[in-house]
């Protein structure tokens, strides 16, 4: 039994509170505002999809698995047998989780199970893991690579196959013989070098991989990169030269993708190639013989004999039988993720023949795209209750969305709550251009928008980030209580400026009854701007070094190593006791921190809420969608699509177990403190059992004695690095915690 995909726990038992929620995925009903319904609506959104075919769950129906370039993304749908799919998020659970740039699903053992090809940082070119099912029947990966990379003889030695991230290689059998050879760009560019696979003619069987350099120019073809034509050879056993006048064959390589099948059926197998200079497909048609592959002919702007594949730029071609009626399609995708199509991303072409015989026929650009809500790129949820009707609507920014002539096509989209009383949840995308954003685009865009009542009226205002990272208010005049109305907008509020890309939070973080804002920006940082102004009046000052303002709250920081832009985007819940900060980041997880004074550095939970990846760029709204009485998140990514999570979080002020603080039974005392190495403590019970435990922030041990009995002890923590600590004392039934700076 396959159990549902649950992101538990985060959980820290060992500082003066606890925490912990879960993340369900959920799928509620969605339709377009003429009643079309959204099937795949929370899929969260494509860009660059790797479209592969396999059987995820073991019922011996083939799923879809699509990898997202955009984010690194891993997207798992259910299939029925029958050309729908259905998104299981759960079906991922056994993949590596460090996958990036591409990936191939192969099974290149025999065993029955595809294997997963994927690029290798460390040696330039591919890493392997052998596929496995669970006992629950779902395909699985170690976590360590059966083959961390490839390699072939060469000189004395062997060095490994070359594959950049850019590329995508064709893992396929070329010569017939039963097991999978590869090719791919050479490192000059303009080649395709053609990898054999020697373990069946050497006698291993197909679970080993041996492969030998067999030609460094298969099919004798020369991509220049220069048109998107291919330079053919005059005759087999030749390698072309380029065909441009006065245009030498140099070096060159910044992008090509590779798809291998047999076209017409001939026994021979032909390529498609994409190049990151052109939005068209190349077929090239070999004539040769398995031996000696000779493209003779060619299809520049395929398909030219129908519909061409125009996406810019760098298109991917893949054959899969997407529509399960047993014979393989073409579908065909971007495989870059800037100045690229990030909608029309799912070129599909039926297959009205045979895999001998095959007859592709147009369908779709907008495959599984045209059934879920995908707005382009940089999805930016907020949840408030437009109509003032009870239920909390979804209004959505976006970054951008491509255009051939230039525009960016940032605006906000109204997904209206229309789920009936005590019935299941169900939305309805209700304005494409709500508040009419659209004609400010091109002077700003990727708007981020969060409502909260600034003017103390009852109603909810509106503050949109945008790409400049500084502000856009939009006063409700509309009254406690009424669907909303708001005024025009004012750019430039209060010459807030969080650097680039402002994503802001309304939260009365220091509990005054007046509203501040909390404003993410692309450096990593979140500021705190605190409203000095009165209930119906705000004012806030723009200089992060004002008093009460902060230029990191909490000493929050989502960059990560390598990175100095951690675009973190807060989300603060307010409790009775405490708050909780959830923000996502660049990475496209989500950091959760408890705080209570705003002033103090931040208490992280956990790294990431317990492994929870929608990619890049995350951006969570959380509200009471469902009138469950708990919350719901709703989590924005790169990818322009959406995810919707049910949690366990009360909606309204908790009463039992989340962020309650554990009332120490007894005091003692440390000094100095702050301190800078050698600490003293005191005042201890002396206790016939005594454990004193050091920990850090995130709730990790650095020290553990048994201290039985005393009523001072030192310690030398001259070996712990300055930050902030907890200094545990438990003795039978009782504890006692007090915090510890050290500082050198």
């Amino acid at each position: 039994m396959i159990r549902p995909l649950l992101f538990a726990a985060l959980l820290i038992g060992c500082l003066p509170l606890t925490a912990q929620f879960s993340l369900e995925p959920a799928q509620p009903v969605v339709s377009r505002a003429d009643g079309t319904p959204l099937p795949l609506a929370w899929l969260g959104g494509l860009n660059a999809p790797q479209w592969m075919t396999t059987d995820l769950d073991g019922d011996g129906v083939a799923d879809l698995y699509l990898f997202d370039r955009a984010g690194d993304a891993q997207i798992a749908l259910r299939g029925t047998g029958a050309g729908q799919y259905r998104p299981a998020p759960e079906l991922t659970g056994g993949f590596p989780t460090d996958l990036n740039a591409w990936v191939i699903l192969r099974d290149y053992d025999g065993d029955g199970n595809d294997d997963l090809f994927t690029y290798s940082a460390a040696f330039g070119g591919l890493r392997i893991y052998r596929g496995r099912r669970s006992a629950e029947g779902l395909l699985t990966f170690d976590n360590a690579p059966t083959y961390s990379g490839l390699r072939y003889p060469f000189g004395n030695g062997t060095v490994p196959i070359f594959v950049t991230s850019i590329d995508y290689p064709a893992v396929d059998d070329l010569d017939g013989d039963g097991d999978l050879d590869i090719l791919t760009f050479s490192v000059a560019g303009g080649y395709v070098e053609y990898f054999r696979n020697q373990s069946v003619e050497r006698g291993f069987g197909r679970d080993t991989l041996l492969f030998t350099l067999e030609d460094e120019c298969w099919g004798g073809f020369f991509e220049s990169g220069l048109t998107s034509a291919l330079d053919l050879a005059a005759r087999p056993g030749e390698c072309a030269r380029s065909q441009l006048p006065g245009m030498p064959v140099e070096p060159r390589h910044s992008g090509s993708t590779i798809l291998t099948l047999d076209y017409d059926g001939d026994g021979l197998k032909d390529i498609m190639l994409g190049d990151i200079s052109f939005e068209y497909l190349v077929l090239g048609r070999n004539t040769g013989t398995p031996e000696e592959a000779f493209i003779s002919s060619q299809d520049p702007t395929w398909n030219s004999d129908g519909t061409v594949a125009n996406i810019p730029f760098f298109p991917a071609a893949y054959h899969l039988d997407i529509d399960q009626d047993g014979v393989r399609d073409i579908v065909a995708s971007p495989s870059q993720t800037l100045n690229a199509e990030d909608v029309n991303v799912g070129w599909y072409y039926r297959n009205r023949g045979t895999d001998a015989a095959p007859d592709f026929a147009f369908q779709d650009s907008q495959l599984l795209v045209r059934e879920s809500l995908d707005f382009g790129s940089g999805s930016r949820p907020a949840i408030f209750d437009y109509d003032a009707d009870g239920r909390p609507d979804l209004v959505v920014g976006n970054t951008e969305n491509y255009s051939s002539d230039g525009r960016i096509n940032s605006r906000l989209r109204l997904i209206r709550n229309v789920t009936p009383p005590g019935g299941s949840p169900a939305f309805i995308l209700a304005d494409d251009d709500y508040l009419g954003l659209s004609r400010f685009q091109s002077t700003t865009s990727a708007f981020t928008p969060v409502f909260g009542d600034l003017d103390g009226d009852g109603d909810a205002d509106a503050i949109i980030g945008e790409r400049s990272g500084q502000l856009i208010y939009l006063e409700n005049t509309a009254g406690a209580g009424r669907p909303a109305a708001f005024a025009e907008p004012v750019f430039g509020y209060m010459e807030l400026d969080a650097g680039q890309v402002a994503v802001p939070d309304i939260v009365d973080l220091d509990r005054d009854g007046r509203s501040d804002l909390v404003v993410g920006g692309y450096d990593g940082r979140i500021r705190f701007y605190r409203n000095v102004g009165t209930p119906t009046n705000p004012f806030f000052d723009p200089d992060t070094g004002a008093p009460g303002n902060a230029l990191q709250l909490g000493g929050v920081n989502t960059n990560r190593p390598g990175f100095s832009t951690g675009y973190p985007s807060p989300l603060v819940l307010t409790y009775p006791d405490r708050f909780l900060l959830v923000t996502g980041n660049r990475a496209g997880t989500l950091e959760a921190y408890s705080f209570t004074d705003y002033t103090l550095p931040f208490t992280p939970l956990n790294d990431t809420v317990a492994g929870l990846d929608v990619g890049s760029f995350s951006v969570p709204a959380a509200g009471d969608l469902d009138a469950d009485g708990s919350l719901e998140f709703i989590l924005g990514n790169e990818r322009g699509g959406l995810t919707y999570y049910r949690s366990d979080l009360p909606a309204e002020a908790p009463t039992t177990g989340l962020f309650t603080p554990l009332e120490p039974t007894f005091t003692f005392r440390a000094f100095p403190n702050p301190a800078s190495g050698t600490v003293r403590l005191a005042d201890l019970p002396g206790a016939r059992v005594q454990n004193l435990l050091v920990l850090t922030a995130t709730g990790r041990i650095v020290l553990h004695e048994r201290i039985d009995g005393r009523r001072e002890h030192r310690m030398d923590l001259t070996d712990l690095p300055p930050g902030i600590y907890a200094v545990r004392l438990e003795t039978a039934g009782e504890v006692g915690i007090i915090r510890l700076v050290l500082t050198y």
